[in-house]
């Protein structure tokens, strides 16, 4: 498949991006936005749903957020997840003014983090034609954390905003160490999924988590036109299954299938069938 590495701006930053597109495609062609989930590059991950869905004559454009990766920002490491969502908008503005781009058959993709990015951007962007999320995040239950612990996030946030120095946190970690991430085998998942993605950091800044406690992403489902798919974990612990389906019940037009699994778990167990899924869903949607 050809790979292009592609610039676009969002908001005045420079984001890197790339672009997997199809063998000697046919015409006009379809075309699906991608990016990591929290703290993650566009190399993890992404590229074999990318191949996957380039096999079915569909381009792909993944991309580093702001701070992460490949792309410009700063403070680096740091999740401004407004800003992230805001950075699917434009992908998708650049996909629209691609030469052999339809940009009347556009879709966003996401897992965990961008899950519920992928989510927002169907309800706001008449534009997305098809979404498909996996284990996606759909908000933090705030009142199962201590009250100190929020109030230590709230306070390394604004120390931040004021200009000082971001403090620094594991984004993944072995069980009982400090880290954004320890369940679900978050550390071995981090371990083989960065073999491939020189540019990562095992880091984010302290005030990512308290835009994570503060992040909805779901609050307009019910706005969204066209068809949501879905995957869920039944054993997920970071992005609990019960609070993605409550979620998503507003949806006019969902699939939901639901696998026995963990969170980072259903990426080493059950991969292929959620590549195959997300190929034919994208292919149902987009493909005529």
């Amino acid at each position: 498949m050809p790979l292009i590495h592609v610039t676009f701006d969002s908001d005045g930053v420079r984001l890197a991006g790339d672009l997997y597109l199809p063998v000697d495609p046919d015409g006009q062609i379809p075309a699906v936005v991608m990016a990591p989930g929290f703290g993650g590059v566009k190399e993890m991950l992404m590229p074999p749903y990318a191949a996957s869905l380039n096999e079915a004559g569909i381009a792909v454009l993944a991309f580093d957020y702001a701070g992460f990766g490949h792309s410009d920002g700063a403070p680096r490491q740091h999740l401004d997840l407004n800003a992230q969502q805001s950075a699917y908008r434009h992908a998708l503005d650049y996909l629209a003014t691609r030469p052999g781009i339809d940009d009347t058959r556009l879709g966003v993709f996401g897992t965990s983090m961008s899950g519920g990015h992928a989510l927002a951007m169907a309800a706001s962007d008449p534009r997305v034609r098809s979404t498909v999320a996996l284990i996606p995040f759909t908000g933090l239950d705030t009142s199962l954390l201590e009250p100190c612990l929020l109030a230590a996030l709230e306070e390394a946030a604004r120390r931040q905003t004021a200009g000082e120095e971001p403090q620094m946190i594991a984004s993944t970690g072995k069980p009982g160490e400090i880290a954004a991430m320890t369940s679900d085998g978050a550390w071995e998942w981090m371990k083989s999924m960065t073999a491939d993605a020189p540019s990562y950091r095992n880091e984010v800044t302290v005030a990512s988590l308290w835009n994570l406690a503060n992040y909805r992403p779901t609050g307009n489902l019910a706005a969204i036109a066209g068809p949501v798919h879905a995957v869920l974990a039944s054993h997920d612990a970071i992005t609990p299954a019960a609070a993605a389906r409550e979620a998503l019940a507003p949806v006019q037009q969902l699939d939901v299938v639901e696998i026995p699994q963990t969170h980072f778990e259903l990426f080493t167990d059950h991969l292929q069938e959620t590549i195959d899924l997300t190929t034919r869903w994208f292919n149902r949607d987009l493909g005529h």
